[in-house]
């Protein structure tokens, strides 16, 4: 009887072993070792390319800091990405590397810093707009130690809208002044913006001077405007011709043509002894060009991935079921002692 209650016991124990006992505990794990603080940091401001629409350019500004307890000299790496050209700045290129090159290397006392001043343009074959890349930098002191790289943003600059206006006066002595103006109906200030004058036999452009670019290819002028323009505002200038052998007809476009999502960005005008204007004509709108990379839309959705769920807490179905399996043996096994009792 007693080793029939003692089995009873044991096997209750056993199927509540498992249960009852706690989640193994995960050693902790190793700490990394510290790394040694770097001798030279340097960090890259955002750049913003503008001005030529054809090779866009904009300022870049590197913070180079001594955070050591000793001056030092401080020197830095940057790295541009492909369709991006280092154009001004005290740098030299690495060799072997393609757009990279080490700069600085000013003396900084403790805790000092300086602020170097470079000039990025853009080298893509054909105006890009509405794109992001990024480049990189690194501190490096004069033995050669550099510390980890730190990327910044370049921006090209996004498609806007210009509204292109234009009035010729009366050709008079074989000239003619054409007064242009074009509005910045877009939502920001843009760096700079081209327009095409494209003329026929007897019309030549006179003033202002055309960009040598060759563009053109010898069938009208290309004047760039690499002014900065604020959104709302209106650039205004004259654009003068000389105008023989009778009434002629020029057309005025903005470009690069790919730039922009309004259709008032050309006009017509008939030159001739009593003048004329011209509105935009109503074209569509150019569709983007090729190289330029659209923005990803993000799709929203309310599925989770199993990796992404909250772990399970509380008593699971399979922890109730052992437990009653071992209540049910508890049970059983006082049933039949009880009987050997009574029979006894």
């Amino acid at each position: 009887m007693n080793r029939l209650f003692a089995s009873g016991l044991l096997a209750a124990a056993l199927l509540l072993a498992p249960t009852l006992a706690g989640p193994a505990v995960a050693a902790p794990a190793a700490s990394p070792s510290p790394k040694a603080a770097p001798t030279i940091t340097a960090r890259g401001d955002i750049v913003f390319l503008g001005k030529d629409p054809w090779s866009p350019s904009g300022p870049l500004e590197v913070t180079v800091k001594n955070p050591g307890s000793t001056a030092a000299k401080g020197f830095f790496v940057l790295r541009l990405p492909r369709n991006a050209d280092l154009t001004l700045g005290d740098c030299r290129t690495v060799q072997g590397t393609p757009r990279t090159w080490v700069c600085g290397g000013a003396e900084l006392p403790a805790g000092g810093e300086r602020v170097y001043r470079l000039v990025v343009a853009s080298t893509a074959a054909e105006p890009v707009f509405g794109v992001q890349a990024w480049g990189s930098v690194a501190g490096r002191d004069a033995a050669g130690v550099t510390d980890e790289f730190s990327d910044f943003r370049i921006n090209w600059p996004d498609r806007t809208s210009l509204r292109l206006r234009a009035t010729a006066g009366p050709v008079v002595n074989a000239t003619t002044t054409v007064r242009v103006r074009v509005t910045n109906t877009g939502t920001f200030d843009i760096g700079g913006y081209a327009i095409v004058i494209t003329t026929p036999t007897g019309v030549r452009v006179a003033a202002p001077a055309c960009s040598d670019t060759g563009r053109m290819v010898g069938v009208g002028c290309e004047i760039l405007r690499p002014s900065g323009l604020a959104d709302g505002a209106t650039d205004s200038f004259d654009v003068r011709l000389t105008v023989t052998g009778g009434t002629k007809t020029v057309k005025l476009s903005l470009a690069p043509a790919n730039r922009y999502t309004n259709k008032d960005t050309a006009l017509t005008l008939r030159l001739s002894g009593a003048g004329g204007s011209g509105a935009g004509d109503a074209t569509p709108p150019p569709s983007a060009g090729p190289t330029a990379t659209p923005t990803p839309t993000a799709t929203a959705t309310t599925s989770t991935p199993d990796a992404a769920q909250l772990p399970r807490t509380g008593v699971s179905g399979s922890t109730l079921g052992l437990i009653g399996a071992a209540l049910l043996a508890l049970g059983v096994g006082l049933l039949v002692l009880r009987r050997r009792l009574l029979r006894g």
